[in-house]
C-alpha cells in the first residue's frame, strides 16, 4: 500500500532487528538462562521491540531527528519493550535479583547502542548522504506546493533542481522561484543529464515525459505528495478520482471485517477500562453532584446527526468561567478553568471518550475514521473548507489517521490540515492499517500525547 522514498528506513529496521536479537540473546546466556528461555526472550524482545519502535515513530524518515524528545521516546520504547519479558521472568525465573539485573542491563545496552546508531545515522543522513535531485514538470500551484513540501523535509535528502514550464505560460512563477525554470524545452534528456536528476515529478501533463531517459523514477504529483507528507492532495481533479476509487473499493468483506473489528475492539476497550471509567465517573459526580455522562450532537456518515457519549470533565453548565472575554471561552485546555482540575489528565489520556464505545457498538461510529465533530462547527467547516463533505463518506472514528498525526485543533486552517489526512485514510483504509492506528492511538493516549 505504501511506497517508501528512502531505503534508509529498511536499513534502520534491519539494524534494530539485529541489535534487539543479538544483545538479548547474548545477555540472556550471560545471566545463565536455559537455552529455551534464551530463545524465547530474544524472540519476544525482537517482536515487541520492533512494533513499539514503529509505534513510537522511529521509522518515519521524513521526520527523523535525534532531539531530546525523540531520545526520550526511544528510551520509553525500549522500557515498554521489556514489560512482557519482565512478566515472563517474574513468573518462571527462580531468582528475582537475577531477573532485575538482566532487565536493567539489557535495557541499558540496547538503548545505548540504538541511540549511538541513530546519532551516526543522523550524521550520515545530513552530512554525507547525497541529495536526490528532483525535476518538476509544471509551473503552477501544484508545482509550488510539492516543491515547498520537499524543501521543508530535510531528512528526505531531496533537492528541487528545477521546474519545466512546457506551456511557457507562468511568468510570475519564474520570477518568484529560487530554482531554475526551464522554458521552450524540446527534450528533457539534456536537463536530466546536466543536473543529475534522480526523480521527475509530473505536476502538469506534458508530452515531454516521453523524452525522460530510462532509469529515472517518475511520479505523478499527487502520488509523490502522499509519499512525502502522508496526506492527500485535494483539488477538483483528485477529489473526483478519490470518489471513483472510493465507490470501486466498496466491499462486503471489508465492511463485515470492519464491523467485526469495531465490535471486538470496543468491547475490549470497555472491559479493560471499566475500573478507570467507573472510578472517574463516581469522582466527577462527587465533585458537583451532576450526571458524569453527557451527550453532544455530532455529525456522522452521510451528514447524519447522532448523540455522542462522553464523560463530563468540566464543571456543570451553571459554572461560570473566571476568564470570560467578550462572551467567549478559553480554548487552551491548560488554562481553561471550566475543566475540573484533576480531569486534565483524563482528557489527555482520552478516558473521557471511552463512552463513545457505546456509539461504536450501536453502529454510529467506528474505532478508526475521521473525528466526529459538533454539528455547530460542521456547518461552519462545510461552508469555508473545500471538500469538507468528503470526510462524511465513511463513519467517523474514535481515533484516526488525522488524530494521531495532528491531534485535535481549533482553527479553520488546522481543520483544513486534518481534512487531507482524513482523505488519505479514505483512500488507503484497510483493516490491518486500522489496527495499527488504534494501537498507536492507545500508546499516545497512555503517554498523554493524544490530544
Amino acid at each position: 500500500m505504501f511506497r517508501t522514498l528512502s531505503r534508509s528506513v529498511t536499513y534502520m529496521f534491519i539494524f534494530d532487528f539485529l541489535i534487539l536479537m543479538c544483545i538479548t540473546y547474548f545477555n540472556a546466556e550471560l545471566f545463565g538462562y536455559t537455552p529455551k528461555a534464551v530463545i524465547f526472550l530474544s524472540l519476544l524482545v525482537v517482536t515487541v521491540g520492533l512494533v513499539v519502535l514503529f509505534l513510537k515513530g522511529n521509522y518515519k524518515i521524513r521526520e527523523f531527528n535525534i532531539n531530546i524528545k525523540n531520545t526520550y521516546l526511544l528510551l520509553e520504547g525500549v522500557i515498554i519493550t521489556h514489560i512482557l519479558p519482565a512478566v515472563y521472568l517474574f513468573i518462571f525465573a527462580s531468582s528475582l535479583y537475577q531477573t532485575i539485573k538482566f532487565l536493567l542491563f539489557n535495557i541499558f545496552i540496547i538503548f545505548f547502542i540504538l541511540r549511538l546508531y541513530r546519532a551516526l545515522f543522523h550524521y550520515y543522513l545530513f552530512k554525507i548522504k547525497k541529495n536526490k535531485n528532483i525535476l518538476i514538470l509544471g509551473a503552477d500551484e501544484r508545482a509550488r506546493v510539492i516543491a515547498d513540501e520537499i524543501q521543508g523535509k530535510y531528512a528526505l535528502k531531496m533537492k528541487v533542481a528545477g521546474f519545466v514550464d512546457d506551456n511557457n505560460s507562468n511568468e510570475d512563477f519564474a520570477s518568484d522561484s529560487k530554482v531554475p525554470v526551464f522554458k521552450n524545452v524540446k527534450t528533457l534528456e539534456p536537463i536530466i543529464n546536466e543536473y543529475d536528476i534522480d526523480i521527475v515529478v509530473i505536476a502538469q501533463p506534458t508530452e515531454l515525459i516521453i523524452t525522460i531517459p530510462k532509469g529515472i523514477d517518475i511520479y505523478k504529483m499527487p502520488d509523490f505528495y502522499e509519499m512525502v507528507t502522508g496526506k492527500y492532495y485535494a483539488d477538483e481533479k483528485t477529489i473526483t478520482e478519490l470518489y471513483y476509487q472510493f465507490t470501486k473499493k466498496r466491499s462486503l468483506i471489508y465492511d463485515f471485517c470492519k464491523r467485526a473489528y469495531d465490535i471486538i475492539a470496543a468491547l475490549i476497550i470497555l472491559l479493560v477500562t471499566l475500573p478507570i471509567t467507573g472510578f472517574t465517573a463516581i469522582r466527577i459526580w462527587l465533585t458537583d453532584h451532576e450526571n458524569p455522562i453527557y451527550t453532544q450532537t455530532r455529525i456522522g456518515i452521510g451528514g447524519k446527526e447522532f448523540k455522542c457519549y462522553k464523560l463530563r470533565t468540566m464543571y456543570a453548565n451553571n459554572y461560570v468561567p473566571k476568564n470570560l472575554k467578550n462572551g467567549g471561552y478559553a480554548e487552551n485546555q491548560e488554562h481553561d478553568d471550566r475543566v475540573i482540575p484533576w480531569c486534565k489528565f483524563v482528557r489527555k489520556a482520552r478516558f473521557d471518550e471511552i463512552p463513545q464505545m457505546i456509539n461504536i457498538l450501536k453502529g454510529e461510529m467506528s474505532i478508526v475514521g475521521p473525528r466526529a465533530e459538533w454539528d455547530e462547527v460542521v456547518r461552519i467547516y462545510k461552508e469555508q473548507i473545500p471538500y469538507y463533505n468528503c470526510r462524511m463518506w465513511v463513519k467517523t472514528g474514535w481515533t484516526g489517521w488525522a488524530q494521531i498525526n495532528q491531534g485535535h485543533l481549533f482553527s479553520l486552517d488546522d481543520e483544513a490540515g486534518k481534512l487531507v489526512y482524513d482523505l488519505y485514510y479514505i483512500k488507503h483504509r484497510n483493516i490491518l492499517w486500522e489496527i495499527g492506528i488504534l494501537i498507536k492511538a492507545v500508546f499516545m493516549a497512555l503517554g498523554g500525547r493524544h490530544d
